[in-house]
This record gives C-alpha cells, structure tokens and sequence, in this order.
C-alpha cells in the first residue's frame, strides 16, 4: 500500500507538469476504486462514473495547484465523497449503500455442480455484505475491494482508526458467522476468509 502511495505521489508530482501519460495511467490505476466508492453514496453505476470522470478533468484542468497535496490518494477520495454528498444533496435523494456485481469466475477445470455452489456461495456472500450496517458495509469495502488502510479510511469517513477498525472487525466476524451457519459446519477462521477473498 505504501508503495502504491508513493507511486501515486510521482504521478501527481509528473502531471502537475503536464505529463499527459501520467494522467492516463492515474485514471487507470484508481478509476475502478474511486467509481466503486462513489457507487456507495449514489447507488447508480453511471453517476458514479460520471462524479469520479468529472473529477479526473477537474484534476488536469487545475494540474497546477495540486502541488501541496501530501496524501494524493485519500485526497482523491475525500474529493469523490464530497462530489458525492453536493450531488445528493442537489438532488435531495438518499441512496442506500448497494450491492456490488459478482465479478469473479470459477476455474476451468471445475465440474458444473462445483461452479454453481461456488455462484451460491457468491451470491450468499454478497447478499450478507449487503446486509450489513451501512457504515461496517462501507469500510468493509474500502478496505477489503479498494486496498484503502484503516488510517486511510479514517481520514476519509471522518472517523478514528480505533472506529474504523472495529467496524471492520464487526463486519468480518458477522460474516464469517453467517457463512458457518450457512454451510452447516463450522471451518476455521482462515479457510473462511480465504474463501471470502476468493469470493470477493
């Protein structure tokens, strides 16, 4: 995570001299993640898109001034909520925190009846993130689908780490609950969040 960090910082200090190449590889490094996290406020695909896209052209219109910014990463972040919260608020729609897409494919060699417990599994899997409270739910997947730290996530929610990290540990462990009553049986914590790192 540091490295990418720093990676980032490099980025910021190429584009900031105009490097259009370095831009390009921001955009394709971070759009993904940033879309992810704004999904979380909007609940719509394609805002969160069009929020995260409207940043990055604000960001190389204004390459100049971002000079000063210490932790390019959670600044981009912070900038994608707060786009965010002004766009509900222009609306005066709340959207709940919504479910991701199931991305992830099963090997090749499994047999079909392996394939479909694995998408029922997903699937449980999902619906129980979904299910969680909204502020576990949404550190859970800042940190668990865009590799934010728990300082980081901090930092952006407005939160302490100490509030961050027990919400994170909440989540884990009421999911692997759920996922041991499910199954009938009860794994070891580490196969399980292996399983779910597997899922996810």
């Amino acid at each position: 995570m540091q490295r990418t960090g720093s990676d980032i910082q490099q980025l910021f200090t190429r584009i900031k001299e105009g490097d259009k190449e370095a831009f390009n590889r921001l955009f394709r490094l971070k759009y993904e993640a940033l879309s992810c996290f704004a999904k979380s406020y909007l609940g719509d695909t394609g805002k969160a898109g069009e929020v995260v896209s409207d940043l990055f052209v604000w960001l190389w219109l204004n390459r100049e001034r971002i000079s000063g910014i210490d932790s390019p990463e959670i600044y981009l972040f912070k900038s994608v909520k707060n786009r965010c919260l002004n766009a509900l608020r222009d609306t005066d729609k709340v959207v709940p925190l919504d479910e991701q897409p199931i991305t992830t494919q099963p090997s090749a060699d499994t047999t079909p009846l392996s394939r479909m417990e694995h998408k029922e599994l997903s699937a449980r899997l999902h619906k129980l993130i979904e299910n969680l409270p909204a502020q576990q739910k949404q550190v859970f997947r800042m940190i668990k689908e865009s590799g934010l730290s728990a300082r980081q996530t901090a930092e952006i929610l407005h939160l302490s780490q100490r509030t961050v990290e027990t919400h994170l540990y909440k989540a884990v462990k009421k999911l692997e609950e759920e996922i041991t009553l499910y199954l009938g049986y009860s794994p070891r914590k580490k196969q399980i969040k292996k399983m779910m790192t597997v899922l996810l």
